[in-house]
């Protein structure tokens, strides 16, 4: 991914309820109303039926699911593979849904999937700029990992909200068949919330400790002739002070889809979504003079960031599109979207310079904004050819990307705020007042491509995927004079295969080979060569694997090579771009219902990395920074007998120490940290209502997370939560 950065790669107790904001007080206003609904006035009158002594009723079988039963996704978005089971694809895929998201109380994708054992954590949002994360040690790409119904999303440091969303998707690894240019992380893609068929009418009142309230509703149906009009509406407001000591949170959200079924085989949507964040009390990174070791996180004060300090980010996208089914077999789709994203901080970089805990603070006050555009036409469809099955896919897409960056006073530079101390930090004044921001297009990316793909169906249990992405891949960079600084260009050709075999309905054995490319970094403003720009990394991936979901149990288990190029900060301080990184592991995640009232959920990721083919010694055989080699992840879900509706839950996950650096002189130590949940849904005055709490990191655990090399970044508090939710 690019290196944008500035730098080097680089319980509480509740308070008294406040005063309600005006969404929250009408919103708290219809929930108690709702909820104190006279039970009579939902009365029906019943007229007795006459009975016979020789009248016999018929047999009658009764089935119903159980409140706590947790909804499952059925069907996935493949990219260039098309919509599939998720039991059905050669590769390791996960999803989380609405239903699923609300009860874990996430805010973020970094919950949604905290308790997969390929998962690790990277940045927390309650002090650093955004929360995100690894896959398999292998950082989300920030400009191409994110995608929005299938389509380029932007998410540079900044968090999409999950309640436009209907669900969340992870894809694990290489993603360039599927989607294109990406690093081999993985790719988030974020499905949004369609109107429904029958009313929806949802309203969600919310509190984080330390005093963060919140309001959401979600509504949705249908209208018009034939219930030809559809609508989905989703708003969510979120203030206050949360449990990280001098964080102050404001954020809001607002979407709105539409669609129209024009003919029962032609469908038209489209949508617009809008969400603000702003986060105040923010951390950039931290760093440590290369000959001192990682200060033990458990002793550093939790106050060591200005409380002046910020980052706010503010999206705008509009999406459309349209399906047509031509026949039984045969489906088309187009679709397209914009997007926009500005970005605004005036958070710090500490630097730590001596083993006292002594430090330099740094603040860079910084303005950019990315454009995105994406339009994407595909084509899918069944055919046979003397007795083998053909599913075919066809589509070609074009996207672009344009960022503008700042020149100003304190976006390179920074400005020097004094000296602190981790251990007893004081306030330092503000220096950043007055300042002029210069902004100018930075970059420009354009990508043309065109794919095609066969899953081909030999027997009822043997099929193989053969699949072509070519992609004409262009980058331009600018200095402020709008003068180009360098150009690059690729046009490769990314193919993916896979022998599948379907042991029986529900598993599916499979091995897969997949290439990709992803964008090369840049150095930053600290490095020597600064602002030296490489061209695009190759990888490679090798999987072997098996996957089975049924009414009981699931599993998924995974060995993977992947062969990535590296891009690193050397010992002479030269961001460069050599040698290999390899990825070798064993990924495996499943779960069981034990008993009718429990389920139980984990796995565990082993992880070997190493950096080979380096130029330079400090850094070749090296283990990859940021990598973990081992990740244990359990979570245990206990649906209450003595109670219909209540599910209790906990979980727990343990990470093992990583390397902050290329050259592996300073590490990160391993941590464990724990999650309480509860949740309680049932009926009152004829609505639906659910009780939700959580307690995460029960234990208050304090740790460091690393990233991109060289610097650290301090774990989320420990925090409350709870909400309600009326459906009516």
């Amino acid at each position: 991914m690019f290196n944008h950065r500035r730098l080097p790669l680089r319980a509480a107790a509740c308070q008294a309820m406040p005063r309600l904001s005006p969404i929250a007080s009408a919103v708290f206003g219809l929930t108690v109303a709702f909820a104190t609904l006279p039970a009579a006035s939902l009365a029906q009158t019943a007229t007795p039926a006459a009975t016979q002594a020789d009248a016999t009723l018929p047999v009658a079988t009764v089935k119903a699911e159980r409140l706590t039963e947790p909804a499952k996704v059925e069907r996935i978005g493949g990219g260039a593979l098309g919509e599939r089971k998720p039991v059905d694809t050669p590769f390791s895929v996960v999803a989380a849904s609405s239903e699923e998201i609300q009860d874990r109380m996430a805010q973020t994708a970094s919950d949604v999937f905290k308790y997969d054992p390929a998962v690790s954590i990277l940045g927390e949002n309650g002090r650093t700029e955004n929360a995100y994360f690894a896959v398999r040690g292998m950082a989300i790409d920030l400009l191409n990992g994110t995608k929005v119904d299938g389509q380029n999303f932007v998410s540079w440091n900044t968090d999409l909200p999950l309640e436009p969303f209907e669900q969340v998707e992870l894809l694990k690894g290489l993603s360039g068949f599927m989607y294109g240019f990406g690093s081999p992380g993985g790719i988030i893609n974020y499905v949004a919330k369609r109107p429904t068929d029958e009313p929806l009418r949802q309203f969600t009142v919310g509190y984080q400790a330390n005093n963060v309230w919140s309001e959401k509703i979600d509504l949705g149906g249908r209208f018009g002739p034939d219930q030809r009009f559809g609508y989905r509406l989703n708003a969510a407001h979120e203030e206050g002070r949360t449990a990280d000591p001098g964080v102050q949170l404001r954020r809001d959200v607002l979407s709105l889809a539409a669609d129209l079924r024009m003919t029962p085989d032609l469908k038209w949507s489209a949508d617009v979504m809008y969400w603000k964040r702003k986060t105040n009390g923010t951390l950039f990174g931290l760093g440590f003079d290369a000959s001192l070791p990682v200060a033990d996180a458990s002793k550093v004060s939790r106050r060591f960031v200005q409380p002046y300090s910020f980052h706010e980010t503010e999206t705008t996208t509009v999406g459309t599109g349209v399906d047509y089914r031509i026949n039984d077999k045969w489906k088309t789709s187009f679709k397209y979207r914009f997007a926009r994203e500005s970005r605004f901080s005036g958070d710090s970089y500490i630097f730590v310079n001596d083993a006292a805990g002594n430090f330099s603070d740094t603040q860079y006050n910084w303005k950019s904004a990315f454009y995105y555009q994406a339009y994407d036409g595909m084509v899918q469809g069944r055919f046979s050819t003397g007795g083998i099955q053909h599913d075919v896919v066809l589509g070609a897409g074009y996207q672009s990307q344009v960022r503008v960056n700042d020149a100003g006073v304190g976006a390179t530079d920074g400005i020097f705020l004094g000296e602190n101390n981790l251990y007893n930090p004081t306030l330092l004044t503000n220096q950043a007042s007055g300042l002029v921001y210069q902004p100018y297009r930075d970059y420009k990316i354009t990508q043309k491509s065109v794919y095609a793909s066969d899953t081909i169906q030999f027997t009822q249990r043997v099929s193989v995927l053969a699949g072509l992405r070519y992609t004409d891949f262009s980058q331009d960079n600018f200095d402020s004079s709008a003068n180009v600084t360098a150009s690059y260009s690729a046009r490769p050709v990314s193919p993916t295969v896979a022998l599948m075999v379907k042991t029986d309905n529900d598993s599916t054995a499979y091995v897969s080979y997949v290439e990709s490319l992803e964008q090369g970094g840049s150095a930053s403003n600290s490095n020597a060569n600064f602002p030296q720009t490489y061209g695009p990394l190759k990888s490679k991936q090798y999987e072997v694997g098996y996957k089975t979901e049924r009414r009981g149990w699931g599993a998924n288990v995974a060995l993977f090579r992947i062969d990535r190029g590296y891009e690193y900060t050397n010992t002479a301080n030269v961001f460069v771009q050599d040698g290999t990184q390899r990825y070798t592991g064993l990924d495996t995640s499943g779960w069981v219902r034990v008993a009718r009232d429990w389920r139980v959920m984990g796995g565990v990721l082993w992880l070997d990395t190493k950096a080979t083919g380096i130029d330079d010694p400090a850094v070749n055989g090296k283990r990859i920074f940021a990598t973990p080699s081992y990740i244990v992840s359990g979570r245990v879900e206990y649906d209450a007998p003595f109670l219909r509706g209540l599910t209790l839950a906990a979980g727990a996950k343990v990470t093992g120490a990583m390397w902050v650096n290329a050259a592996n002189t300073q590490y990160v130590p391993s941590y464990t940290t724990a999650d309480l949940s509860a949740r309680y849904t049932t009926r009152y005055a004829g609505k639906t209502v659910t009780l939700r709490a959580a307690l995460n990191n029960v234990f208050d655990r304090r740790y460091w997370t690393t990233t991109y090399g060289g610097f650290v970044l301090p774990s989320a508090a420990r925090t409350f939560l709870a909400n309600a939710t009326v459906q009516f």
